[in-house]
Formats: structure tokens, sequence, C-alpha cells
């Protein structure tokens, strides 16, 4: 079947016609499917590093921290910590989780910790430290290569930053930082002191000082050449004087004498300290005192903690002495 052009006939109703005149109607093209859908990646977590913290409080602090952001993830995403920002932390260390959840419950998670220590804290923080040249820190230095007994000729001199009043606050400094400003070791020593002469002084100190606690180590004066009544005597006035400090709500700490290096000048009989120092433990024990042990801190090296006059402590000796009352300290007066 042909057909003549007919003028504005299109081609489409051409092929109607034709269709029609076939007894068939032409389908129209089928469009192509629609892409699928875009579904985002995962989502993924990133943590902080490791957080640590301090306190002085006993149950712990509250620790802040940013939360992470999830990167990807189909819209919404959250993040949870737990335990979550500001809570309160104990002290040691604690493992925080963080999970990001997308709306189609897709999930990441990461963790860190954080640690949590206790800054260490003094109860008392003025001292008192009272005695004669050994709390002082007289040093002995030789003066001549010998003399003409084979004995070398000495003399003593104080080394301020050596004597162990001043080591022992540098102790104590650098443990307890935040009270670096409240510490006070005030050095009351006065060479060639003997304990029964010291008490009025002994008095005068705690009115000046006000000390929360009283570190007293004094007596090798008075037991040093082994004169009858000597160290009863010495005793008894350190007795007065722990009992003095009691009295105004003062802790004593109260000291043995340091032992001697054998064949030296000055050196002191066994005998007398061994006696001295029993009744040392007799005085703390009757007067509530805490009896610190420097007979037997230096007696582990007596070489190298007595000086060459056999009685004044060697720089180290100071700072090994200064170390035994800051343990006691800190083992009594440190807060838990």
């Amino acid at each position: 079947m042909t057909f003549a052009r007919i003028p504005g006939v299109t081609l489409f109703v051409a092929l109607m016609l034709l269709a029609a005149a076939c007894g068939s109607t032409p389908t129209a093209p089928t469009p192509p499917p629609p892409p699928p859908p875009v579904v985002a990646d995962p989502p993924t977590l990133a943590c902080p590093a490791s957080i640590a913290a301090s306190t002085t409080a006993t149950t712990g602090i509250a620790v802040t921290f940013t939360t992470p952001v999830a990167e990807k993830g189909a819209l919404p995403v959250t993040v949870s910590c737990t335990p979550p920002a500001g809570e309160t932390f104990p002290i040691g260390d604690t493992r925080v989780e963080c999970t990001a959840k997308d709306s189609l419950e897709r999930s990441a998670t990461c963790s860190f910790q954080v640690s949590v220590s206790r800054t260490p804290l003094l109860s008392k923080t003025r001292f008192l430290a009272f005695g004669d040249s050994i709390t002082f820190g007289e040093v002995t230095v030789p003066v001549s290569s010998s003399r003409s007994l084979g004995t070398p000729s000495t003399r003593l001199i104080q080394v301020p930053w050596a004597a162990y009043p001043t080591a022992l606050t540098r102790f104590l400094e650098s443990r307890y930082t935040t009270q670096e400003d409240a510490i006070i070791v005030a050095n009351y020593g006065l060479g060639g002191e003997k304990a029964i002469n010291a008490r009025d002084r002994f008095m005068a100190a705690l009115n000046i000082v006000r000390p929360e606690v009283v570190l007293l180590m004094e007596g090798s004066n008075d037991i040093a050449r082994g004169e009858d009544g000597a160290a009863s005597g010495a005793a008894r006035e350190i007795s007065v004087m722990a009992a003095e400090a009691r009295l105004r709500g003062m802790r004593v700490l109260l000291a043995t004498v340091p032992p001697g290096r054998p064949g030296l000048s000055k050196t002191i009989s066994p005998f007398l300290i061994a006696d001295y120092n029993a009744r040392m433990r007799i005085v703390a024990q009757s007067q509530g005192a805490l009896l610190v042990d420097i007979f037997q801190a230096l007696s582990t090296d007596v070489s190298r903690y007595i000086g060459i006059d056999g009685l004044h402590p060697t720089e180290l000796g100071y700072a090994k002495i200064a170390e035994t009352f800051y343990n006691v300290i800190r083992s009594e007066f440190e807060v838990r």
C-alpha cells in the first residue's frame, strides 16, 4: 500500500494510518531503568590519644574530652562514648569505648584510655628541725695533711644546701608539688649545743616557727665524753621538750643520734651511742613521739656517711638523714 505524500501529515500519522490499514498499533519505545540509589560507605571512627589527669580527691575527677566525629556513614550518624565526657573517673585506668551508628544500623567502634592519678598531699606542712651542728649542717674538711699524732687536722664548715633540713625540703617539694609554697622546714640547728642547755632556745623556736611537726635530734655533745649522768640528763631534757611540743598539739619526730666512724678525732664510743639511743626509744614511747632511726640508716655505710672527724655526717650522710625523715613523714602525714 502506498500513500501519496500529504502535506502536513507526519511520519507517525502515516505509520498510524498504515497500522490501521494492517490491523495493529505500534508500541512506544521502553525507557531505560533508573540507576540504583547511591549507598554511603559505612561509618568510620577514630578516638583521641590516651588522657592523663590528676586530682587530690580520693574519689577521682571529672574528665572532659571531645567526643570523636564519625567519617562517612548514612546520615544521620550518632556517636556515643561510655563512660561519657564529663563523668567522674576513678583513680587508676579506665577504658572509654566509643561507637558510631548510622541510619542503616551500621556501626564503627574505637577506644582510648583515661588514667587518673592521685596527687599526693601532706596533712602537715610546717616543720621545725631542732638540734645541734648535725641539724645545722656542718661538714668536716681537712686543713692540713697530718698532725704530730698522725691524725688529720680538720675544721667544721656549714654547707647550707647540704644540711638535712634543706635536703628534706627538696624531697618534700618534689613530691608534694601542689603544696610547694606551704612547705617549711625551719633549720634551728646550733653547733656545739648540748641538750641540757637547749630548753630555752627550743621554747623560743616553737613560738617563732609554730610548727605542726617537730624534728628533734640532739644529744651527741652531751654524751661525747662519757661523763656520768650525761646521757640521763640529756634524755630528761629531750623528754621535757617533746612533752612541751605535744602539749601544744604538735607531733614530734624524735631521732636517734648517728653512729660514729671508728678511730677518728671525735668518734663517740659505740657503747655511749647505743645507751643514749636506747633512752631515745624510751622517750619516744613515753611521749607519743615517732622514732626516726638515724643511727640505723647511717650504719649501713659508716665510711660513706660519716666524715673524717668521726662524728659529723658527710654531704651524702646528710642526704641520707633527710631521706630517713622524709620516709617517716610520707608514711605518717601523707593523706590517704
